[in-house]
């Protein structure tokens, strides 16, 4: 196992044990923890470990977004909070530390693409073909970490995907829902967990996010094997 990838799972697990930051103190400490503040610390923390970690990621702090369709910030603010939700998920519907440790690092690189994609084009920022480059990306760094190809190629495959709702207005076919599907299986995901990261990326928009765009898909997805 690389040093990069002794590195990146402790930072996967911080999102598990901010959840702690709020319990009082045991009885050798009178001074009670402010919850909030804790978290701003752990979080500030967290977020100057991966940027030392992984320059792709010190990238997307210095990479904006359109505030139309981002409100809350740089791609960093973004990435950072879709894969807390993700983490949330996990622990609210009990996933095995293999399945958060997926979905957790799918949500924190979905937009690694963005640094080398984004481009300002009449008046709005634009980041055209940033999943697909994104995977790239993905499998470059998985590999320099030193992680399990199977949750490399498993991250990358969804990182490719998570668009794939964008070009679809209403309910997606039958056909594009089982190419999806098929392709999520080869690479060792699933739907369901493509679906994750998805809505993630939906919520962690602010003001912005949107009704979750999985669902149709998921909708349609439970009709073929009928």
């Amino acid at each position: 196992m690389g040093e990069g990838c002794r590195g990146i799972r402790p930072l996967i697990q911080w999102h598990d044990d901010r959840r702690s930051c709020g319990r009082r103190p045991g009885p050798r400490t009178a001074v009670p923890i402010d919850p909030a503040l804790a978290r701003r610390a752990v979080r500030a923390a967290a977020r100057r470990a991966l940027i030392e970690e992984i320059p792709e990621l010190a990238a997307l702090a210095t990479t904006p977004q359109d505030p139309g369709w981002h409100p809350e910030g740089d791609v960093l603010v973004h990435s950072l909070w879709a894969a807390d939700l993700a983490a949330e998920h996990a622990h609210a519907t009990g996933a095995s530390d293999d399945e958060r440790e997926l979905l957790v690092l799918a949500a924190l690189w979905h937009d690694i693409g963005k640094p080398a994609t984004t481009r300002r084009r009449n008046g709005r920022i634009t980041s055209y073909g940033h999943a697909e480059h994104g995977a790239d990306v993905a499998r470059s760094l998985g590999a320099r970490l030193g992680l399990p190809h199977p949750l490399v190629r498993a991250v990358s495959e969804i990182i490719a995907t998570h668009m794939a709702h964008v070009s679809v207005n209403g309910m997606p076919s039958v056909k594009a829902v089982r190419r999806l599907r098929d392709r999520l299986r080869d690479a060792g995901t699933s739907l369901e967990e493509w679906a994750v990261v998805v809505r993630c990326d939906g919520d962690a928009r602010g003001s912005a996010a949107r009704p979750d765009a999985s669902i149709p898909w998921l909708k349609v997805a439970r009709g073929l094997d009928r």
